[in-house]
């Protein structure tokens, strides 16, 4: 083939090659616009659902925890509302609890008052009568001469004698005088002493209102702004739910209930933390109980041994005794023996020297010595045991007739300062209810605490009083039931709510009381 022929033949191929490289490019310049496309509006998937893209989840997942930061704060907030809520009953029970006690100072005080002022009466009565003595006893002296009396006394006398009696009579005359003035000094003194008292009696007495006054107009204020608040965080608790039934994409009803489930699981953690606590409060009382009855039975163990110790060494000592005084016998015996046996000698001696008739030879004193037994020690007394444990204490006398009556006033209204028989507040049902058994309590929470005998709250009975408060202080509690076992109480609770059953297990409760 000729250079001309290979030349023509070339060119096809040159022509076929370019056409196939500017194919490449435009299929790279394709698969670059479609690989741009894809990072706009995402990739597809089997069926030709196009899939979010990097920034489509990094965005979805900002708004994930958007929301979940914006439901946390939201249900931290319904939380605190409750919280608060709770503060402000307390703060109204204390207010309240307030005017029962000054109500109840202001009662002592009116007692007080009026039997000062009696007594002023009585005193008064008895120096008025005392100067009318005086009068009549000067009135007499004046119709008989006055002074006159002794000189005449003198002149109409009948003799030694008569002026003797007579001057005797005068004598008691003035003594009788002297106690009549002395008598009327007294009784205006005490009756000046009395009125005093009963001065400052109706100045405490004023005071004591004035204070029943104020603690009335400070409850009152606390109850209105409390119902104001209690009004404002309920309007804020459904802003909250319908804000977190938008946020969670559920509904109202359903964050209703919601929220109800959670307040029922932080009463129960409340409850559980109380039982707890006063779980441990009985174990600790019981270990002490335990301790206190070791160590008694171990002082009884040491004081048992010492006794015996004691009498053990009085038993050795009372031997040895014994054993010296046997001795020293002994020895006087052997002493007695030998000076009969030298005199003995001697007069053998005497005889050999002098006839005589044979002397009866003296009987030879026993070298035996008695000794006493020596006394066997007392055995010792084994050791008492420990004492028992004291039984389940029985429910106070009359708790059954206060806890009828407690049960009867059920579902009557809550009224701050009641005692019945419509209406009640915390401690006016229970002054109420024990006063059906025979028992006085006052129509305050902290005189009925006083007033009432400590028990553990592990070992209530029905019957016992119940006691809540915001603090260790016994000052600041602020409510009272009425135990009826199973954990359960009645109360009288607080404004807008009726007398109820409720339980006993909350972060308030404080100590429990058996009238």
């Amino acid at each position: 083939m000729t250079r001309a022929v290979r030349a023509r033949a070339s060119r096809p191929a040159r022509a076929s090659i370019v056409a196939v490289a500017a194919l490449c490019a435009l299929a790279l310049a394709a698969s670059g616009a479609a690989g741009s496309a894809s990072a706009a509006v995402g990739v597809q998937d089997a069926t030709g659902v196009p899939l979010p893209s990097a920034a489509q989840v990094q965005a979805s997942r900002a708004t994930a925890a958007t929301t979940a930061g914006r439901v946390g704060a939201l249900e931290a907030q319904l939380a605190a509302a409750g919280v608060r809520a709770d503060r402000l009953m307390q703060v109204v029970g204390q207010a309240v609890e307030a005017y029962d006690g000054a109500r109840v100072s202001l009662d002592t005080a009116r007692s007080t008052a009026a039997a000062a002022r009696a007594a002023a009466a009585d005193a008064r009565a008895q120096a008025a009568e005392s100067r009318r003595a005086l009068g009549r006893f000067a009135a007499a002296a004046y119709r008989s001469g006055g002074d006159l009396s002794s000189l005449s006394m003198v002149l109409i006398a009948q003799g030694p004698r008569d002026l003797i009696a007579r001057a005797a009579a005068l004598q008691s005359i003035g003594d009788s005088r002297a106690r009549t003035v002395e008598s009327m000094r007294a009784a205006q003194t005490y009756a000046s002493l009395m009125d005093r008292r009963a001065a400052k009696a109706v100045v405490t007495e004023q005071r004591a209102a004035t204070q029943v006054a104020a603690a009335k107009s400070h409850a009152e204020s606390r109850l209105a702004f409390q119902q104001q608040q209690v009004a404002a965080i309920a309007s804020q608790r459904e802003t909250l739910v319908r804000a977190l039934a938008t946020a969670r994409h559920t509904t109202v009803a359903l964050e209703r209930a919601r929220q109800a489930g959670l307040e029922a699981a932080r009463v129960a953690a409340v409850r559980r933390v109380a039982e707890r606590a006063a779980a441990a409060a009985a174990a600790k009382a019981e270990a002490d109980r335990v301790a206190a009855a070791a160590k008694a039975a171990e002082d009884a163990r040491a004081a048992q041994l010492a006794r015996d110790k004691a009498a053990q060494d009085k038993a050795t000592a009372d031997k040895a005794a014994q054993d010296k005084a046997a001795q020293d016998k002994a020895a006087q015996d052997k002493a007695a023996q030998d000076r009969a046996a030298a005199d003995k000698a001697a007069a053998g001696k005497a005889g050999s020297d002098k006839p005589s008739a044979d002397p009866t030879p003296s009987p030879t004193p026993s070298q035996t010595a008695s000794r006493s037994p020596s006394p066997t020690p007392t055995p010792s007394a084994s050791t008492p045991p420990p004492a028992p444990a004291p039984g389940p204490v029985p429910p106070a006398a009359g708790a059954d007739a206060a806890i009828a009556y407690a049960r009867a006033q059920i579902g009557k209204p809550y009224e701050w300062g009641a005692d019945g028989p419509s209406t009640f507040d915390c401690s006016g049902l229970t002054m109420r209810a024990w006063q059906q058994a025979g028992v006085s309590l006052a129509h305050y929470t902290v005189s009925q605490y006083s007033e009432t005998t400590r028990v553990a709250i592990t070992d209530m009975r029905p019957g016992d009083l119940v006691f809540f408060s915001s603090s260790p202080d016994i000052r600041t509690i602020y409510h009272v039931g009425l135990y009826i076992g199973g954990g359960m109480m009645i109360e009288a609770p607080y404004t807008g709510e009726n007398v109820r059953i409720s339980s006993i297990w909350r972060s308030s409760l404080f100590a429990a009381g058996r009238p």
